[in-house]
């Protein structure tokens, strides 16, 4: 039994973190949207700084969050990938990279981990499928 989890203190922590997920999450979502280089090579930031719009970054974060979007790229840039891009991360590679760290890794952070990790894979997949469609219909 958790007795941690029975404490005030300890169930309003929880609740913060199961709130902080998903603003993490989006903001990866922002990052990969903005980052990820199109069938040209080109991101939507340089396709933007080409046509004189204004910059769009992606929504700051408390700088007291910052080292989970560390981790979170950290982590990220050893995934693996597939024949049709990366694949999710496992929790194995996270468990690895602590341990490789000496990062402890508390159960709300590594959600908040997989949460991220889940606004990067279908952030992804959309921006594919984009590619997909406009080559597609030749565009």
């Amino acid at each position: 039994m958790d007795r941690q989890a029975d404490r005030p203190g300890a169930r309003r922590r929880s609740r913060f973190f199961l709130e902080l997920g998903p603003i993490l999450a989006d903001h990866i979502a922002q990052h990969v949207r903005l980052n990820t280089p199109d069938e040209n090579g080109e991101t939507r930031r340089q396709r933007n700084e080409r046509f004189g719009l204004p910059a769009v970054d992606p929504d700051t974060v408390n700088p007291d969050f910052e080292y989970l979007l560390e981790w979170f790229w950290d982590i990220s840039a050893g995934r693996s990938h597939g024949f049709s891009g990366p694949n999710p991360l496992s929790m194995t590679e996270i468990a690895n990279w602590s341990t490789l760290t000496g990062t402890v890794v508390r159960r709300e952070e590594l959600s908040i981990l997989r949460a991220m990790d889940g606004a990067f894979m279908s952030a992804i997949a959309k921006e594919q499928a984009e590619v997909t469609e406009r080559q597609k219909s030749g565009a």
